[in-house]
């Protein structure tokens, strides 16, 4: 049998249920209000993180800036220029190139402002010095043919503290400075228009650390200026780039014109190789004389010959490096209006001939003699 309750026990009942409700309330409020200091500590961590983030940015940006705008690099290179050597002409200015360097540095001379590439450096064992491959672009149409790299080397730029200033009567910078080895190396190779021209200087060093700074200004002592015809277009010579064992015709601009020409074999003689050759004459006059003037080598590289870039650029510079210049006498006439069997001689005993890089220099023509009609 259930008994009722008593009136006072319904009455705790009711208040426990209050105070029970009152406490979930109040604890679903602290509840709310934690997540919502949460919400705003995330808000100002994402806005906080935002403003470290642009201030690095910032402060990555203006390292090395000076309160006049120039980098730690660009006040250097003035401080350098300072005492850099000078090439006797104000037009000169000096190039700054480290074996890091990535890219091209342009370099003014009194021809116009020309492009220095740094391909590499090696040491020669058997004379203890340092061979530096550099490589010029001419965007000119002028032809250099002799020129003169006036500067020295050393090692980089002394490290300084913080407040320390790269000036002149600092004494870090004064010993730097004593330490740079002068050089001057004529370079007789010419500097084709409108292309790279690789070659290499030789440097007295004691190990690679005297290298970490190359500077030097560009003397041009020779020059040819391409001549043009009345419509604007150059009528100099062109170099033709000739594979050997190739089956097409090559083409050789002149000032006479274009000539066609084909290599049909080669032959290794005793005092070189003998290149057997087809020239093309269209025009109607005969040239009695002209010579093939440029450089030989082996067979080009070919480019899926290498599994990387990287490679295929590595064999192009040995490649390169390894180009012999030659010249040659065209051994009998070029007759007008047809292909002319004719042979030269290369100065190569031993090595392979499988490319030609070379100017056709017509030197006498004749034209058939008038005829008169009745």
């Amino acid at each position: 049998m259930i008994r009722p309750l008593h009136s006072s026990a319904l009455i705790l009942l009711g208040f426990s249920t209050i105070l029970l409700s009152s406490c979930d309330s109040e604890l679903q409020g602290r509840v709310d209000r934690l997540e919502a200091e949460l919400r705003g500590i995330r808000s100002d961590t994402r806005d906080e993180v935002g403003e470290l983030k642009n201030r690095v940015i910032a402060a990555e940006t203006s390292v090395g800036v000076s309160s006049d705008g120039l980098s730690i690099t660009d006040r250097i290179a003035a401080l350098e220029a300072a005492t850099a050597p000078t090439g006797g002409s104000t037009s000169n200015k000096v190039v700054y190139l480290r074996p890091n360097l990535q890219g091209h540095a342009p370099i003014e001379t009194d021809h116009g402002v020309f492009l220095v590439r740094m391909e590499g450096i090696d040491l020669n064992n058997k004379t203890g010095t340092f061979i530096v491959h550099l490589n010029i672009g001419n965007p000119h149409a002028v032809a250099i043919q002799q020129f003169v790299l006036k500067g020295d080397h050393g090692g980089g730029t002394p490290e300084l503290e913080e407040g320390e200033e790269y000036s002149l009567t600092n004494p870090k910078i004064k010993e730097w400075q004593k330490t740079l080895k002068p050089f001057q190396f004529r370079v007789s190779k010419t500097l084709e228009p409108f292309a790279w021209t690789p070659f290499d200087i030789e440097l007295a060093a004691e190990s690679r650390e005297e290298l970490e700074m190359i500077r030097f200004s560009l003397l041009i002592e020779n020059a040819r200026l391409n001549r043009r015809s009345a419509d604007g277009s150059t009528s100099d010579q062109d170099f033709a780039h000739i594979k050997v064992g190739s089956k097409a015709a090559s083409v050789l601009k002149t000032e006479y014109g274009a000539f066609l020409v084909s290599v049909k074999k080669t032959e290794k003689t005793e005092v070189g190789t003998r290149v057997h050759l087809e020239i093309g004459n269209p025009y109607g006059f005969t040239i009695n004389q002209c010579r093939l003037v440029g450089d030989y080598g082996p067979k080009i590289p070919a480019r899926e010959d290498s599994p990387s870039p990287e490679e295929f650029a590595k064999r192009m510079k040995e490649w390169g490096a390894a180009l012999e210049p030659f010249e040659s006498m065209i051994s009998s006439k070029v007759a007008n209006f047809r292909w002319n069997r004719t042979t030269i001689l290369v100065p190569s005993t031993t090595g392979e001939v499988g490319f030609l890089r070379c100017q056709l220099r017509v030197e006498d023509v004749t034209l058939p003699a008038a005829t008169d009609k009745q």
